[in-house]
């Protein structure tokens, strides 16, 4: 998959909610528990950025920090909360990813936006962009928010041989958590639903 092939099929429509309940952890939210907020959900945005490696794609992944309150410790994609002098989803998603990994928005070719994912335990709902770099970058962590940058191929979290499913506790209750798993590094939740729909993408399910 090239960078060229991969933006032209952002002209299709997204194959959606269907490909991201592939990694939807099962039940979806805690009853009682989760999805009760006040408010409305708060935006956030995420980037997916594509960098070359090893003559093919790689995606960088964090390794959060357990200072979190709701996602602490676990793998994702440079982002988080909007803020208002953003001005909108994109700008959000690009200083994040200056403030956690020390890419600048200047380096980045954004090539097209996946589809929203809410999270009902945080009220975040996520918006995604995906972006290409013309190299692997020298990264600056945030040592607050990032413990660590996790290069994972492109071609790895394609193969289905990399897909099962973890038992976790949320709120004491068990649930069942689809994901990619790449040596010790387990995906889950919202970033494999919008790994999912990248991958949908790219193996023209839509």
């Amino acid at each position: 998959m090239t960078i060229e092939a991969l933006h032209q099929k952002f002209i299709h429509e997204l194959p959606g909610e269907a490909a991201q309940d592939r990694m939807s952890p099962r039940p979806k939210h805690v009853e009682g528990e989760e999805g009760i907020h006040q408010g409305h959900p708060i935006h956030s945005a995420v980037m997916l950025l594509l960098v070359p490696y090893q003559s093919d794609l790689a995606i960088p992944f964090i390794k959060r920090t357990n200072v979190g309150k709701y996602h602490g410790g676990q793998m994702a994609l440079p982002g988080g909360k909007s803020e208002p002098e953003d001005g909108n989803s994109l700008n959000t998603a690009l200083r994040e990813c200056k403030e956690e990994i020390g890419v600048t928005p200047k380096e980045v070719t954004v090539i097209g936006k996946l589809s929203d994912v809410y999270i009902p335990l945080s009220n975040f709902n996520i918006t995604p962009f995906v972006g290409t770099i013309p190299k692997m970058p020298n990264f600056v962590l945030s040592k607050n928010e990032v413990e660590k940058v996790i290069i994972i191929p492109l071609k790895d979290l394609l193969d289905d041989r990399n897909k099962t499913s973890q038992v976790l506790y949320r709120q004491e209750q068990k649930i069942i958590a689809p994901g990619y798993k790449i040596g010790e590094n387990f995906i889950w939740g919202a970033t494999a639903m919008i790994i999912a729909e990248l991958e949908a993408m790219i193996k023209n399910e839509q």
